[in-house]
């Protein structure tokens, strides 16, 4: 069988599931992104930095503005334009846009009610387009997901635990689990438990910076056995977890060369939910998660399915888009539209497909592994998704 096309459906026939309409003022639609600023003049958001100033210009060109509005705009007013002429952000005054993209929704260095101050505010406005805070707690995602009869039995055995002993018990009950943090990304606080001859061992991924003044770390894998009580005592208080979510251990298909994949699906709202972008995130052999940031690697979808599954690319990959969309489409019942979600999946080696969190705020690091212009094509979509939102009260989504 041959690949299936990645390339989506035109987004010219978007369409929202709305509320109510609520004209805004103005000549140009418009469009916040949401995002913490930093004092640093050529990473001033950080890793998107580069995305927001492809945002700025895509949108100029479809007569749409953009700005970013830091936490505390609703106090300030203050935000951010690209001028492209200078290639600088400049600090403007900026006028409450007709739709706003949250891209983070925390700040180090502002108090949290700040933050749910200014989401509140787009919410009662009707201009917040991105999926609540909420849906990041894997906890509640799993909660809401397991309601669907459609969805439950694509969810993996989870639990949150409030204890060691709890964690112990589950470790003894599944013999192998996944231990979360309730909020975590990027990988980081992940910890695999497993039994060898009944006694538990712990193998986690931490970061360590390299050499001189690099800012780059290398990721080296810890294993650790924890022969007592006391071990495992010292082992959970080392953690820092208070409450946590634990998973049974999915056993995921692995590449020739013996390493695991799993799939970061980009589901796009273009005239309705779809795919636009499938990647495979593979790891190392004894690696404990996939994620790009604690050292995978990210190729198209189909070429890690060809590792396994070589004469059912397309039936395999559909499967996938399948649980995806309707994933997707579950949370648009729940909180109402919103522009684009990632969604984080697996194969269990029996072929069943399992869903294990969302990002309401998915970055495009990945995208830059696929061939064409997936990328391009997904900032393209976004402003599209704005240019036809702009006005529309999308109801509660904090």
């Amino acid at each position: 069988m041959g690949t299936r096309d990645s390339v989506p459906r035109s987004t010219t026939g978007l369409k929202l599931n709305v509320s109510k309409l609520a004209v805004r003022q103005g000549n140009r639609p418009s469009l916040g992104l949401y995002a913490e600023c930093r004092p640093d003049a050529k990473r001033m958001f950080g890793e998107q930095t580069r995305m927001f100033a492809e945002l700025a210009a895509y949108a100029d060109e479809r007569g749409m503005d953009v700005a970013v509005l830091p936490p505390g705009y609703r106090r300030t007013g203050r935000g951010w334009r690209w001028h492209s002429a200078t290639k600088r952000w400049q600090s403007a005054d900026v006028s409450l846009p007709g739709v706003v993209l949250r891209r983070s929704g925390t700040s180090r260095n502002v108090a949290p009610r700040i933050v749910t101050e200014d989401l509140n505010y787009f919410n009662a406005e009707g201009c917040l387009h991105t999926l609540p805070l909420t849906c990041s707690n894997k906890w509640v995602f799993y909660r809401k997901m397991s309601e669907s009869a459609q969805l439950r039995d694509h969810l993996p055995g989870t639990h949150f635990v409030q204890s060691k002993d709890e964690v112990h018990r589950l470790l003894h009950q599944y013999g192998d689990i996944y231990v979360k943090p309730l909020n975590g990304a990027r990988g980081v606080s992940i910890f695999r438990l497993y039994l060898v001859n009944q006694m538990p061992l712990a193998i986690w991924e931490r970061r360590v910076k390299r050499s001189g003044r690099s800012n780059l770390h290398d990721v080296e894998v810890v294993e650790r056995e924890l022969p007592t009580a006391a071990d495992f005592d010292r082992f959970w208080r080392a953690t820092g977890f208070q409450r946590c979510l634990v998973q049974e251990t999915i056993r995921v298909p692995r590449t020739r060369e013996g390493r695991p994949f799993d799939f970061r699906w980009l589901i796009q709202c273009t005239h309705d939910m779809e795919v636009m972008a499938r990647v495979a995130r593979i790891g190392d052999v004894k690696s404990v998660t996939t994620n790009i940031h604690t050292g995978g690697r990210a190729v198209p979808a189909e070429q890690a399915v060809a590792h396994v599954s070589p004469h059912h690319i397309d039936e395999v990959i559909a499967a996938v888009d399948r649980v995806a969309l309707a994933v997707a489409k579950r949370l648009q019942r729940l909180y109402g539209p919103f522009a684009e979600v990632g969604i984080d999946l697996a194969l269990r080696n029996s072929g069943e497909v399992v869903v294990f969190e969302v990002n309401p705020t998915p970055g495009r690091r990945m995208l830059r592994s696929l061939p064409g212009n997936i990328r391009e094509m997904s900032l393209h979509c976004l402003v599209e998704y704005a240019i036809r939102a702009n006005g529309i009260s999308a109801g509660s989504h904090q």
